[in-house]
């Protein structure tokens, strides 16, 4: 829902209100922006610069932290962040500027950091590609993008270039070969099948490509086996470099994610709720197996060190009462349980 009266007041004058397409339920408005790149302070963070060619994402994945950004467009309801998406134009001009001092700089730029830049929009707005071919025209840029979206593969001729000319990271981002359970976590997301083929041709194109294993979901994508597949299904796509983090809940995502695990998943709902109360990271005895487990499928199918970077917990990393305690992840079952399951103190 959009709230009434004026926008915010640093972002009404470049917000257009006229409605540039509706799509399945989606809305796209312009939004007027000097530059695309954003500078990142976060001591967290390995990149200094972001760039984000949309505002909102059609993607609808349940557990994206970046719902919280629109409230600085006067937007309150999380859901219609995956509902109405602001489209940026007109920053070419000061963007190529800005990018060629941070490639003198050296400087790593992510592209894909808070929406995903080959989400549908792309195929007719084209931001993210018109970003490419800036950086396509410079040399020594470090450019790290990150996508769920196959439509990455329209611009492979950009990809290679780019890689000739520059330093390229590709992280395609599946946390799960369950296209049933992505169907309702990511509902515009493309399937499993259509990722790994993604990472197959971007492979073979020579490019430096990574899988990304984030977030992975407590009782939902957390099996052993399960993992085990999505890795060897990546090893076999031609793709050895990997990252993963854990869900990260903060307000308003918390409350969307929530809803959403009430109505689909209830009998998980109560273990949700105790384990990220009060906490936007899980720590604890739960996040050390994870990290050994993800160890161990890195090295069984030949993954290397590169991108192994598990994000560091905001919160003290105290037991949850709500995790096993003994042994690894579980291989056959979750390991977030509620209290009427077993998981009791």
């Amino acid at each position: 829902m959009i709230r009434p009266g004026v926008p915010a007041p640093n972002l009404a004058p470049l917000m257009s209100e006229a409605v540039l397409r509706e799509r399945g339920g989606v809305r796209y408005h312009e939004l007027a922006a000097r530059s695309l790149l954003n500078r990142c302070d976060s001591p967290r963070m390995p990149f200094r610069w972001t760039v984000n060619p949309y505002r909102g994402c059609a993607m609808g994945c349940r557990y994206c932290y970046a719902a919280y950004t629109h409230e600085f467009m006067g937007i309150e309801t999380p859901e219609d962040f995956h509902r109405v998406i602001y489209v940026k134009t007109g920053a070419e001009a000061e963007t190529a500027r800005r990018l060629a001092a941070v490639a003198g700089k050296g400087d790593l730029v992510a592209l894909g950091t808070a929406t995903d830049p080959y989400q549908p929009a792309e195929a007719e707005a084209r931001v993210t590609r018109g970003f490419l071919e800036t950086v396509a025209r410079l040399r020594r840029v470090r450019l790290a993008l990150t996508t769920k979206g196959a439509l990455v593969l329209r611009d492979l001729d950009l990809l290679r270039r780019i890689h000739e000319r520059s330093e390229l990271q590709v992280h395609v981002s599946l946390i799960s070969l369950d296209a049933g359970l992505l169907r309702k976590v990511e509902p515009w997301a493309p399937a499993p099948e259509a990722r790994l083929e993604v990472l197959r041709r971007l492979a073979e194109a020579g490019l430096r490509v990574g899988l990304s294993v984030a977030p992975i979901l407590p009782a939902l994508t957390d099996r052993e086996d399960d993992l085990d597949a999505l890795f060897a299904a990546a090893a076999a796509a031609g793709v050895h470099r990997s990252s993963w983090n854990l869900l990260f809940l903060r307000s308003p995502t918390r409350e969307k994610y929530l809803r959403w695990i009430a109505r689909e998943f209830p009998e998980r709902l109560e273990a949700y709720q105790e384990a990220y109360g009060g906490r936007v990271y899980l720590g604890g005895r739960y996040r050390e197996r994870l990290s050994q487990v993800l160890g161990r499928l890195r090295e069984r199918y030949g993954f290397s060190d590169e991108w192994s970077a598990a994000a560091r917990p905001a919160a003290p990393p105290a037991q949850l009462a709500l995790f096993e305690t003994g042994g690894p992840v579980g291989r056959n079952r979750p390991v977030l349980r509620s209290r009427s399951s077993g998981g009791g103190r």
